[in-house]
């Protein structure tokens, strides 16, 4: 028998319908009842449940409007949408930070990249901070990670809390990137298939990293999408782009053309993952199965496919690399069927998880302020603003000294972003603060910095008060990995040199 606990939520001033202050986010938080069911409904009698397994499929590289029940190209995702039926889906959703490693550790730590100490100057996760594997593990959980981007291997700190922590990018040596992928598609199944009729609960972080550059779809599902028989030179040509820093120095000119294959590539890509998804869930669906999982779907970061003249998700904050999908499936706290249009945050994530695991106690600070960033009932807030950053681009500074006439002061800085229900500011730290609005311009392609100077300044005053407010007393140093294997994988990526 499952370990049970009572799941019942001593009602916050959030769940109240006041407002109430986070004040290590520096954000304000409302009641809001979409996505869990009315947050007026009478608190019921503590009924003992089970612990739910959770199951964290984080689809790297995928922008939320590449599904498609997210407005992406018919007939994508039909294993994603179908879980979308069943799920609350939150349609603007944002990653903390534009790619893998600081996104995953707020996702994991339920910190943004900088209190986490994950960011592009440290190039791995401290091991002062608190995993939710850790978090769980110490609940009674089984914990298990499969992962197939090398910037979460172990040797960064990504597997604290894991019993089972498969690195699956090794061994790529003589297979193809989408037989690497069902390969660790079919041990995250043959875990979740040992786990499920266990005792203990389970926990199972899948990271799967079919999406990324270079784009190698299978011919056949590259026809399915295709706009026009393209020629085999440029085709050829365009499978092999493994970054966007050479095309962002200029070095690599592409044109409308070239921009319309890449997105069928990533599309087909897309249309891949979703197929792995459909074997996870599967593993999933035996009797009760389903319904005693919270199952979690979402991604790190975007991608731009040509968006503002650029390719890759590095140096950008756009929607294109920043807004991701987000279903969340558990019937049990989660409205099956509904679209919340809020602004969330994948920052909490993590109080998500423990508010439905029946973790934390609304009786303690610490797990009240938790339980105001949950996602679900209980402590459901609105936000009114959700924000993301990025350290030096250390990184892409080196990898951009390799084209001389390209000025690597341009891209020598801090990013930070706050973005509220109607529009979003980009702050390049000690350069320019561009304004969008997001009505009016949900591409992203005007600044109204100077035509709208006080809406401008007041929410670079904002952001200014978010980044104070961080707690950033973890100061871990940078990172240098001796793993030949995942450096060489990072540079077929075109992440480091």
């Amino acid at each position: 028998m499952r370990p049970t606990r009572a799941m019942s939520h001593t009602p916050t001033d959030a769940s109240a319908g006041t407002r109430v202050v986070v004040a290590s986010m520096g954000i304000l938080v409302t009641t809001l009842a979409g996505g869990c069911g009315p947050a007026s409904t009478p608190e019921p009698p503590a009924i003992a449940q089970p612990q739910p397994n959770v199951l964290l499929v984080v689809l790297d590289t995928t922008r939320a409007d590449a599904l498609s029940c997210y407005g992406g190209p018919t007939g994508t995702t039909p294993a994603i949408d179908a879980l979308a039926a069943e799920s609350s889906v939150y349609r603007r959703a944002y990653a903390t930070s534009f790619w893998t490693l600081p996104s995953h550790g707020s996702m994991l730590t339920g910190r943004y990249p900088s209190e986490a100490g994950a960011t592009s100057e440290t190039n791995h996760l401290p091991e002062q901070v608190t995993t939710l594997a850790e978090h769980l593990a110490a609940e009674g959980y089984r914990t298990g990670a499969v992962v197939r981007n090398p910037w979460l291997s172990a040797e960064r700190g990504f597997a604290q809390g894991f019993e089972h922590y498969l690195e699956a990018w090794r061994g790529d040596d003589g297979r193809s990137e989408l037989e690497g992928e069902q390969a660790a598609t079919a041990a995250a199944v043959e875990w979740l298939r040992t786990s499920i009729d266990s005792a203990d609960p389970f926990f199972l972080f899948v990271n799967l990293n079919i999406a990324h550059l270079p784009y190698t779809p299978p011919e056949e599902v590259f026809h399915r999408f295709s706009s026009r028989d393209w020629s085999p030179a440029r085709l050829a040509r365009l499978r092999t782009i493994e970054g966007g820093w050479e095309h962002f120095a200029g070095a690599l000119p592409l044109d409308a053309a070239d921009f319309q294959i890449l997105r069928e590539l990533y599309t087909s890509e897309v249309a891949v993952a979703d197929s792995l998804v459909a074997d996870l869930l599967d593993a999933v669906r035996g009797p009760d199965a389903l319904d005693q999982t919270l199952v979690i779907v979402t991604s790190d970061h975007g991608e731009n496919l040509g968006d503002h003249g650029m390719i890759d998700h590095l140096y950008s904050l756009f929607d294109t690399t920043v807004r991701v999908p987000l279903l969340i499936r558990y019937p049990a706290r989660f409205t099956s069927g509904v679209e919340v249009d809020e602004v969330v945050s994948l920052v909490d994530l993590v109080p998500t998880v423990l508010d439905t695991c029946g973790v934390l106690e609304a009786d303690d600070d610490a797990n009240a302020a938790m339980l105001a960033r949950s996602l679900c009932d209980g402590g459901h807030g609105r936000r009114e603003a959700v924000f993301a950053e990025n350290g030096r681009p250390i990184n892409g500074i080196r990898l951009l000294q390799r084209f001389p006439g390209f000025d690597v002061r341009e891209i020598d800085h801090e990013m930070r972003m706050i973005r509220t229900e109607e529009h979003k500011l980009v702050w390049k730290v000690g350069r320019a603060a561009e304004l969008y609005d997001l009505i009016a311009d949900p591409g992203e392609t005007t600044d109204r910095g100077e035509v709208d100077r006080e809406l401008r300044n007041e929410l670079l005053d904002s952001l200014r008060l978010w980044v104070a407010e961080l707690d950033t007393t973890l100061r871990p140093g940078r990172f240098s990995s001796r793993d030949h294997e995942s450096l060489q994988r990072l540079r077929a990526l075109g992440y480091v040199e």
